[in-house]
């Protein structure tokens, strides 16, 4: 399986024998699948001058364990180039042995509002909910809750809006703009804003190994005056 990892990240890349070899006799090489050198060590120490400049000061051993046949490599701060194969390469004078190790990476960043969302009683606002992920949509299940209340607000769940959830008192008022969301774009259209709608509302969105959330605030001023 491979190794799952957030961006931003480190992981650490399994690869060990189980009778230490001694240090002169030892060549290790970490590959990627495209051929660039990830790390290596040669006569009896690391060679960080040998790196791809992309893994140089994020890539390394662990020095202290390679005495006892540990191989395994640190890496530090994963982006999505670091997704792919690595190779494990372990050269003595007799023979050679090598193991693969596989990264994948977790995407999932969801942007709100910075500032709260003033609007007069009987207005419609926007609440932003933006995100950003590769997983698929029919995998996100996105939801607007008014915290302090604990009530759903809207639901996005297996690819489709799911109005049947919400509550009376939200139920053709609050929406998604549905053309939006292919493009990651969850924020929610409230109408005809009510004194009760003050407050806290969140933009949670779950996969199937995280759930990360925004928040935002209605700030409401009073009664909504046309001749204004």
């Amino acid at each position: 399986m491979p190794l799952r990892v957030q961006l931003g990240a480190s992981v650490t890349l399994p690869c060990s024998v189980d009778t230490p070899i001694p240090l002169h006799e030892l060549e290790v090489q970490w590959m990627r699948d495209s051929g660039s050198l990830v790390h290596l060590f040669l006569e009896g120490e690391s060679r960080p001058e040998s790196q791809s400049p992309a893994y140089s000061g994020r890539a390394e051993f662990f020095t202290e364990e390679i005495s006892k046949g540990n191989f395994s490599l640190l890496l530090r701060n994963v982006t999505t180039e670091d997704r792919g194969m690595y190779k494990c390469v372990v050269h003595t004078e007799h023979e050679s042995n090598e193991t693969n190790v596989t990264i994948d990476t977790e995407w999932l960043v969801v942007t709100g509002a910075d500032v709260p969302v003033f609007a007069y009683a009987g207005e419609d606002v926007i609440l932003n909910c933006s995100v950003d992920t590769h997983v698929p949509l029919r995998e996100l299940e996105v939801e607007w809750m008014k915290t302090n209340e604990e009530i759903q607000v809207l639901l996005f769940m297996e690819g489709r809006y799911r109005p049947e959830s919400q509550p009376e008192r939200f139920r053709g008022r609050a929406e998604f703009f549905s053309e939006e969301i292919p493009k990651g774009n969850f924020s929610m259209k409230l109408r005809d804003v009510k004194t009760e709608d003050r407050g806290e509302f969140m933009c949670i969105v779950h996969t199937d190994r995280e759930s990360v959330n925004a928040t935002a605030y209605v700030q409401e001023l009073g009664m909504y005056n046309k001749a204004r």
